[in-house]
């Protein structure tokens, strides 16, 4: 105990010390994200959604273009990616120690142990070459169309003739698009924008359940890419046409806090034929602690304000958001002069928003003086871009029941069909906290544990080493998606990373599939839909006992060749008895189980398509 309050006292006094720039500002604060990720929130009222969407780009303004694939016309609207920060703040996945009381043997000194209990506008309505504008508006940041055409090729060339950049690349998945008569929707930043403006884009359709248009994404996508969907709706989302895996938390290196996570969700998304998401978090919004909006922000707050660092000490008085988007907003109205441009914006900034004198805040703040500053706009677009949006996801998480959280790993071999997901009132509720149980071993004599004994939440239990390089097992950052990209090793005596590969469905409990058969199932999911059942009776009598053992290493699934080979199971025929064998799906929409972006019917590949997979080792 006496060390543990000498390293606190220590801490204070190093916060003490700090300069008042150090800390407590717009630019020391930042929710850590992959930023590799792609993030989209899907709110689901009857038979409306909105989808906000995370964007992010690096590279030349002038090249920055995005194409998203709709079955319908959608009203658009800009969001705030503080929505996206405190989702994650309150739903990333964490791993926990529970350490065990042991006289005599700590896993680190001072562990407290418990007891073992763009161009030029293009002409709206008009139709040229083969394509027709639907419509045509400035969002945000964004100069916006919404076009239509005759094929794919017709399509990317009116996008790039008004500078909407597409490789040719993009013809042929866009023309698959084009033949089910989507209607695509084009972002490019306006002349006067840069990617520091870049925000969130809001999309909302009459459409009865959420999907994601994933293969336009495979020309940019990076391998294993993360995608986090978060859907709020009346009940737990579920993939439809894909399969669901349970992690095995033997494998998680827990004593970094998760840092092998992505490797364990992709692995086990390998597990079950590279089409599959794991369930991060699924709970009643009344358990959701994060609060997306403060009722007292006004945009009287800064009536009267002309002086810059006076604004800046009232957005954090008020506790306005301190995200990449407030960041770019400071950046716009408040520009460095040329002579710091060099000096951090932690430093810079922090020397405005303070109260203090002296060397070198005074010599900032007497520059920055010298500039215009438009009180009154910055207040606008903090009120319009930040606050209005936040205003719309908090009256979405007061009207609504229910959060998902759903998270997968996919290659750009592996994008061949769009999810689709649905809704299950009878699925249990998913923490995102995973907890186990660990009792220190300490070698005879010795009170510095070098292995730990760690009890799971399903009973199993499994000793491993402590790592002589970890230095602290009794606090870490914990996380996953959320704290970095995790990609560390698999605890390996932990077993298969795939506890359970799974088929859900709209109602009743998960079915449990033996993953060697999982490139067969994946195949008749090809043509699940919403408001259907995704396999028939005759399918699941095909399916052979389940005999996956997780808990034993070393024992890979067979490599398929494709979705109709079952490689030495039981199953009989490697049929997709429903129509479309062999077929990979775009967001379909055909009967009462529409889907939302990129909503149409089924678009059919060979039934011999060979799928490149990555295997777990």
């Amino acid at each position: 105990m006496k060390r543990i309050l000498a390293a606190l006292t220590a801490s204070f006094a190093l916060l003490l010390a700090a300069p008042a720039f150090a800390c407590g500002g717009f630019f020391c604060f930042t929710q850590p994200i992959d930023q590799s990720a792609e993030r989209i929130l899907y709110v689901q009222r009857g038979t409306s959604i909105t989808v906000h969407i995370q964007i992010s780009y690096t590279g030349e303004d002038s090249q920055f273009s995005w194409v998203l694939p709709l079955q319908k016309q959608p009203t658009l609207g800009i969001g705030s990616d503080s929505v996206f920060q405190i989702l994650e703040m309150y739903t990333a996945p964490s791993f926990q120690i529970q350490w065990q009381a042991k006289d005599n043997c700590y896993p680190n000194y001072g562990c407290m142990l418990e007891d073992a209990s763009g161009g030029g506008p293009p002409n709206a309505g008009g139709g040229t070459g083969g394509v027709t504008v639907l419509s045509q508006q400035n969002i945000g940041p964004y100069e916006t169309v919404v076009i239509q055409g005759d094929t794919g090729a017709a399509i990317v060339k009116w996008l790039n003739d008004n500078k909407f950049i597409q490789p040719a690349s993009t013809t042929s998945l866009i023309d698959l698009y084009v033949k089910q008569k989507y209607v695509f929707l084009a972002l490019k930043l306006q002349k006067d924008k840069s990617a520091g403006d870049l925000a969130p884009i809001v999309v909302t359709l009459d459409e009865t359940s959420p999907c994601l248009p994933l293969r336009l994404t495979q020309l940019a996508a990076k391998p294993d890419m993360p995608i986090v969907g978060w859907v709020l709706g009346q009940h737990r989302a579920i993939p439809k046409n894909f399969l669901h895996v349970v992690l095995n938390d033997s494998v998680i290196d827990f004593l970094g806090g998760g840092a092998n996570y992505k490797t364990v969700v992709s692995k086990a998304v390998d597990q079950a034929s590279g089409h599959a998401f794991t369930t991060e978090y699924a709970q009643p919004v009344a358990k959701f602690g994060g609060k997306f909006l403060d009722p007292n922000w006004k945009a009287n707050d800064f009536a009267g304000i002309t002086d810059p660092g006076l604004f800046l000490q009232k957005l954090l008085e008020k506790g306005y958001p301190r995200t990449t988007q407030m960041q770019n907003l400071i950046r716009k109205y408040i520009p460095k002069p040329d002579a710091y441009k060099d000096v951090t914006d932690q430093e810079f900034y922090g020397c405005l928003q303070s109260t203090g004198s002296g060397a070198p805040c005074d010599a900032y703040k007497a520059a920055v003086a010298k500039q215009a500053f438009d009180a009154a706009a910055f207040a606008k677009d903090v009120m319009d871009l930040i606050v209005t949006p936040l205003t719309d996801v908090q009256k979405a998480f007061t009207d609504l029941p229910y959060l998902t959280r759903l998270y997968t790993t996919v290659s750009p071999e592996e994008m061949t069909k769009d999810p689709i997901f649905a809704f299950n009132p009878d699925l249990e509720d998913v923490s995102n906290v995973h907890i186990a149980k660990g009792e220190p071993i300490c070698d005879a004599g010795k009170t510095q544990a070098t292995k730990v004994k760690f009890t799971y939440a399903d009973g199993h239990v499994l000793t491993v080493d402590i790592p002589s390089d970890v230095t602290n097992t009794c606090y870490f950052p914990g996380g996953s998606v959320g704290f970095g990209k995790g990609e560390g090793p698999l605890v390996d005596v932990g077993g298969q990373p795939a506890a359970k590969v799974q088929v859900l469905d709209e109602s009743g409990k998960a079915l449990d599939i033996d993953p060697t058969v999982s490139d067969l199932v994946d195949s008749w999911l090809n043509v699940a839909q919403a408001g259907t059942a995704s396999l028939t009776a005759e399918q699941k009598k095909q399916l052979p006992p389940v005999t996956w053992d997780a808990s034993k290493p070393g024992a890979p699934i067979p490599t398929k060749a494709d979705a109709g080979s079952t490689s030495g199971s039981d199953v009989k025929g490697g049929t997709a008895s429903q129509s479309g064998s062999g077929s990979s799906s775009s967001c379909n929409a055909s009967g009462s189980g529409s889907s939302g972006l990129g909503v149409g019917a089924l678009v059919l590949f060979a039934a011999a398509l060979i799928r490149r997979r990555r295997r777990a080792a």
